[in-house]
This record gives C-alpha cells, structure tokens and sequence, in this order.
C-alpha cells in the first residue's frame, strides 16, 4: 500500500458489514445486504433495502473501486506467474521507468519498494516463453539496469479481500 497523505474514511458498523459482504460477494443483492447486515448486527429493526442502497452508493464514491470477476486464469491457459525486481539507473529518472511498466499489459501489479531494487512487478504467463519475452522486456527498458525475477512453482494462497478495519 502506498505511503502517501490518503486519509482513512471514516465508517461504521453497517458500512463494515455491506464492505464485507460485497467483497465476498459482488453480485449480492440490496436485500440480501440488508438481511445479512441486519442478522449480523443482531439489529432490533432491520435495515431497510433503500437505506442500504444509499450507503452502497455512498460507499461507491469513497472506497469501492469497481466491480470485477475474479477468472481462474489457469483454466485459460495461464501456466507461469512471473516475479520480477528491478534495479533502476540514475540516466532515467524512476517515474519514467514506472510509467513504461505501466504500459505493459501483462503485467498487474508493480511496487516502488524499498532497497536496491526499487520496482518489483507480478506477472500471469502463458508458458516460458511468455515469460522469457516479459523478462526480456523488462531488461531493455530504458532506465533499468539489472532484474532479478523468480517463478512461481506453487500458490499458497491468493486472497483478493482485505481485513476491514474497526
């Protein structure tokens, strides 16, 4: 996460709760929201489907990002996730560097982070050679000097939700 001068939103009880349930699962309905919510809370009135709608769409204005599918890229061919640092020189500067990474569309997720390599990316390959021609890539990027990658043998674990603080 980004280090930056973002200040938390502040949210209750309700708000956590709808956070939650729609992270699991985006294409709940309004009123399964507010039925869960309600029972959760242990909620002597329930909640009523408008006042929740209400707060969803407050909430798509402050810290929904978007909706998406979440595709198991495995069952599309997908056989190889690329890790790589990257070690940047001082003829570029990083922010043009980061700006070239962005474009790469293979890649989906990229960090400035802390050490001699500054930028580390995530990557989801085809096969080897995929991943040979991203690496290949990545080492004749004006600006980076050298890139240490790493392959993905076996997944642990993958979870796209976060802890929703209290």
């Amino acid at each position: 996460m980004a280090t930056d001068n973002t200040k938390p939103i502040d949210i209750d009880e309700v708000d956590r709760e709808i956070l939650d349930l729609l992270q699991n699962d985006g294409k709940i309905t309004i009123n399964k929201i507010a039925e869960k919510v309600s029972d959760r809370l242990g909620l002597d009135k329930p909640k009523s489907a408008t006042a929740i709608r209400a707060r969803v769409q407050k909430l798509e204005e402050t810290l929904i990002k978007k909706y998406v599918a979440l595709i198991d890229c495995r069952h599309l061919g997908y056989r190889e996730m690329v890790m790589a640092s990257l070690r940047v020189n001082s003829q570029e500067p990083i922010e043009q560097v980061k700006a070239k990474i962005e474009k790469i569309d293979k890649i989906k997720y990229g960090y400035v982070v802390t050490g001699e390599y500054p930028l580390f990316i995530m990557a989801k390959c085809l096969d080897h050679e995929d991943s040979m021609k991203l690496i290949e890539k990545l080492r004749n990027l004006p600006g980076v000097e050298e890139v240490k990658t790493q392959i993905v043998l076996d997944r642990i674990k993958e979870d796209t939700t976060i802890i929703i603080p209290e």
